[in-house]
């Protein structure tokens, strides 16, 4: 009876040891789990219409990203293959130069967002100069300048800069315009350029007859050692012809 009455309220004997009894408020208490269950099953019956038109949303967005990049791939590829039927025209052994230019044209309008095109303008700045046409070749490597990326295609950059300054050089009279591309030209990587963009350079300050701002450029360029050989051969010789020694002189 003493150890009956020992035992807590609430408590009961079990094995040798006290166990706690749940209360009926206890056990009526829901559990979790299956409270939020319950609760985000009735909110997904409440809403169930816009999930509906959610998911059709989404499904539509991603079934259309995929056909337009489907469409894009198709049309580089049907890009690419018009710039090489094209290109047929000018590697032939008696090159069509008409029909090449037409050919690139066609592309570069039907086909005008993609890699291929800017490759068809530089193509056509090319025919233009060789045409003699130089406003008309300045005006494609233009076009191909806007269209390349520098991260991505750094080599063609670098051969477009250089071809724009060419055809700035040719159009007439050397302007600051055709000075300032050869600069760019410096500024970029590709180091093998650095002797035309030089010679460029020089070129124009002889033709403008600023003789002594080329001297100093080929003087600069002899000290640049990323210039190749080709190119140093060449401007010790104009530098030569602008500075005679005095025995030449004589």
């Amino acid at each position: 009876m003493l150890e009956d009455s020992m035992v807590p309220e609430g408590h009961e004997r079990g094995d040798g040891v006290a166990e706690q009894r749940l209360s009926r408020k206890e056990i009526r208490q829901p559990d979790q789990f299956v409270s939020l269950s319950v609760q985000a099953a009735g909110w997904i019956k409440e809403h169930v219409n816009v999930l509906i038109y959610g998911v059709v949303a989404v499904a539509i967005v991603a079934t259309l990203m995929t056909s337009w990049w489907a469409w894009q791939k198709h049309r580089e590829q049907q890009a690419d293959l018009a710039l090489y039927e094209a290109t047929k025209f000018i590697h032939m052994r008696s090159a069509n130069r008409s029909k090449a230019v037409e050919q690139l044209q066609k592309l570069v309008r039907d086909y005008g967002s993609t890699a291929a095109a800017a490759l068809a303008y530089w193509h056509l700045g090319h025919l233009h100069f060789e045409g003699e046409d130089y406003p008309a070749a300045l005006t494609a490597y233009r076009q191909a300048q806007q269209r390349l990326s520098k991260a991505a295609q750094p080599l063609m950059v670098a051969l477009v800069t250089l071809d724009v300054a060419y055809a700035q050089e040719a159009s007439g009279a050397c302007d600051p315009d055709a000075i300032a591309s050869f600069e760019a030209v410096l500024q970029l990587p590709d180091h093998w350029l650095r002797g035309e963009a030089y010679l460029g350079i020089g070129r124009c300050h002889e033709t403008t007859g600023t003789l002594p701002k080329a001297v100093a450029i080929y003087e600069r360029a002899l000290s640049d050692r990323e210039i190749n050989e080709g190119a140093r051969q060449t401007i010790s010789e104009r530098l030569a012809f602008l500075q005679p020694s005095p025995k030449e002189q004589g």
